[in-house]
């Protein structure tokens, strides 16, 4: 009796420890180890419908995508776009909406998603030896001014003009050379 059993766990002892070379090969071999679906691949069917006539179908094409089935990367562009959240749909803007959007003021530049990543890219890269030298860098675009905007703010205001008055002061950002800190001393 000793000697059936002694091969019976050599056996399964010497299968444990095979399994336990191949890494993850053993969890995935017994079950231990989860496999969950991708939380991103999830998408909503459409409902199924019939219409009144069974004849009005058209005619299936086998390997084309369903006409009413919607890509889900697709819609989460779409539903993340910002022209999504700006611009209403046609038609679905109730009074309130326009409003809203009538006091937040005309919409923004199309380009200005390209004119902050240009500002953005200038800002990033630091320019070489020879342009710092003769201060031929990238031209750095000026900002506003915050606290001389805020004083020119508050003059209007106690003046009672409208605070578009007036030109917003700017700070250059430009640093001077080293050859013309260098010819400033003189």
């Amino acid at each position: 009796m000793k000697r059936s059993l002694a091969p019976r766990i050599a056996a399964l002892s010497l299968a444990v420890i095979l399994c336990g070379c191949g890494g993850s090969g053993f969890k995935k071999t017994f079950g231990l180890e989860a496999n969950p679906p991708d939380a991103f691949a999830v998408g909503t069917q459409p409902p199924l419908s019939l219409p009144p006539e069974l004849g009005q179908l058209p005619a299936p094409n086998p390997g084309e995508p369903r006409p009413q089935q919607s890509d889900a990367a697709q819609a989460g562009l779409d539903t993340l776009s910002p022209d999504s959240s700006i611009t209403p749909a046609l038609g679905s803007a109730s009074t309130g909406e326009v409003a809203l959007l009538e006091q937040a003021g005309p919409t923004p530049s199309p380009t200005i998603r390209a004119d902050v990543n240009q500002t953005a890219l200038i800002e990033s890269k630091p320019p070489g030896f020879v342009s710092r030298l003769m201060g031929n860098g990238p031209t750095v675009q000026p900002t506003v001014d915050a606290p001389a905007e805020s004083r020119r703010l508050q003059e209007n205001a106690a003046l009672g003009q409208p605070a578009t008055n007036g030109d917003t002061p700017e700070d250059s950002n430009q640093k001077p050379s080293l050859w013309r800190r260098f010819l400033n001393i003189f």
